[in-house]
C-alpha cells in the first residue's frame, strides 16, 4: 500500500483541501477514531443553513481521519478501505456542494487502487464502483437503469458468494417500476438470495406492491377530515394517491411538487388522497397548515404499522401512485413525469 499511498497523495491538489493532521496513534486507535465518525454529527440544527454547515463539517472531519489514518498507517489491513472511505466522502461531498472537482478526486481514487487490488480488495472496489455510480447519476434515464442492472448482474457474476447481492438487486429492482416484469424478476432473485430479516420484510414489500399493478386498489377510510372515504367514489377520473409524514422532508417536497404539477392539468380532471404516516395528529396538522391541503386525509397514528401501510406494501416515502378510471394501479412511481403521465390517462377511452 506504500506505492499506492505515495502515487495517489503525489498526483491529488485535493490533498491541501484540509490541513493535515499528525499521527494520533496506534493503527487500532485511529481506526477506531475513523468507525467512530460513522454514527454521524451528534447535532440538532435549527435552521437548513445550519443542517448544511453540520454536514460539510462532519465531512471534512471524515476526510481529516482518514487522510491521518492513510498517512500514518499505509501498510495497515485497514488501509485499503480507508481509501475507499476517502473516494466516498469526496463523491458525496462534491454531490452535496456541486463541486465536481471533489466527484473527479473520488473516482481517481477508484482508478488509482484498481491498478494494485487484490483479489479480495477488487471485490471491495467493484462494489464501491456500483455505489459511486448509484450516487453520481442526477437524472435517472432508462440508459442509465440499463447501466447499472448490467453493473449489478457484473458483480454478482464475478462475486457470486458476496453477502451484498440480495440487497443490490433488491435496490437496483426501485430502478424498475416502470418495467414491472424485469422489477419482480429482480426481486425474487433477490428474495432467494436475502439472509437479513429485514431485507426480507422489504422484498416481501416492495412484491407486494408490484404486484398491485393493473389491479384495482380497494381502500375504505375516515379521513382526518372526519368523512368517510372509499376510493370505488373516485373511479372515473385519474388519482393520484399519496403517502408522506412530517417526518420525512422528501415526502413533504414531494407534495409541493405534486401541487404544482396539479396546476399544468385540467382543473379537476385528476383528484389526489393523501395517507398520512406521521404519528400524531399535531404533525399531521402542521403539513396539512403549510401546504394548504384539502385532499382527503387517512391517519391513524400507527405510521408504519398502519393497517393500510402495511396492506399496501408500503417502506419507503415518499410513495406516489397513480392510478386510472377505472381504479386500477397503473404506476409505483407517479412524481417521474407525472403531468404527462395523467394527460395519456385523461386521454385513455373510460
Amino acid at each position: 500500500m506504500i506505492a499506492i499511498g505515495f502515487r495517489i497523495c503525489l498526483g491529488f491538489a485535493f490533498i491541501s483541501l484540509l490541513t493535515p493532521r499528525g499521527r494520533a496513534g496506534d493503527a487500532e486507535t485511529d481506526w477506531k477514531e475513523v468507525t467512530a465518525l460513522d454514527a454521524g454529527p451528534q447535532e440538532n440544527p435549527g435552521t437548513t443553513q445550519a443542517a448544511r454547515t453540520m454536514v460539510i463539517n462532519h465531512l471534512a472531519r471524515q476526510a481529516t481521519a482518514l487522510r491521518a489514518f492513510i498517512t500514518a498507517h499505509s501498510e495497515d489491513e485497514h488501509a485499503f478501505e480507508a481509501w475507499l472511505r476517502l473516494s466516498r466522502v469526496f463523491q458525496i461531498r462534491g454531490d452535496f456542494e456541486g463541486s465536481e472537482k471533489m466527484r473527479t478526486d473520488g473516482r481517481r481514487i477508484l482508478a488509482e487502487l484498481e491498478k494494485t487490488a487484490t483479489p479480495a480488495q477488487r471485490t471491495e472496489l467493484d462494489f464501491s464502483k456500483i455505489t459511486q455510480r448509484m450516487r453520481a447519476i442526477q437524472r435517472m434515464t432508462q440508459e442509465n437503469r440499463e447501466e447499472l442492472l448490467a453493473m449489478v448482474r457484473k458483480f454478482q457474476t464475478d462475486h457470486p458468494d458476496d453477502r451484498r447481492i440480495a440487497p443490490l438487486l433488491a435496490e437496483v429492482a426501485t430502478l424498475f417500476d416502470g418495467q414491472p416484469k424485469t422489477k419482480e424478476a429482480l426481486l425474487v432473485a433477490a428474495q432467494s438470495l436475502a439472509m437479513d430479516p429485514d431485507l426480507k420484510s422489504r422484498i416481501t414489500d416492495d412484491l407486494k406492491r408490484v404486484r398491485f399493478l393493473g389491479e384495482i386498489i380497494s381502500l375504505h377510510f375516515t379521513s382526518a377530515q372526519g368523512k368517510e372515504v372509499d376510493l370505488e367514489a373516485f373511479h372515473g377520473k385519474p388519482l393520484i394517491l399519496m403517502f408522506f409524514a412530517d417526518f420525512s422532508l422528501p415526502s413533504t417536497k414531494a407534495i409541493s411538487e405534486v401541487q404544482r404539477d396539479l396546476l399544468d392539468l385540467p382543473k379537476g380532471g385528476v383528484e389526489v388522497v393523501g395517507v398520512s404516516l406521521d404519528k400524531t395528529a399535531g404533525d399531521l396538522a402542521g403539513v396539512v397548515k403549510a401546504h394548504e391541503l384539502t385532499w382527503p386525509l387517512a391517519f391513524d397514528g400507527a405510521g408504519w404499522e398502519s393497517p393500510v401501510v402495511r396492506s399496501l406494501g408500503i417502506n419507503a416515502l415518499p410513495t406516489v401512485w397513480l392510478i386510472d378510471r377505472q381504479g386500477r394501479l397503473r404506476s409505483l412511481n407517479g412524481l417521474e413525469n407525472l403531468v404527462a403521465k395523467v394527460k395519456q390517462l385523461l386521454a385513455e377511452r373510460p
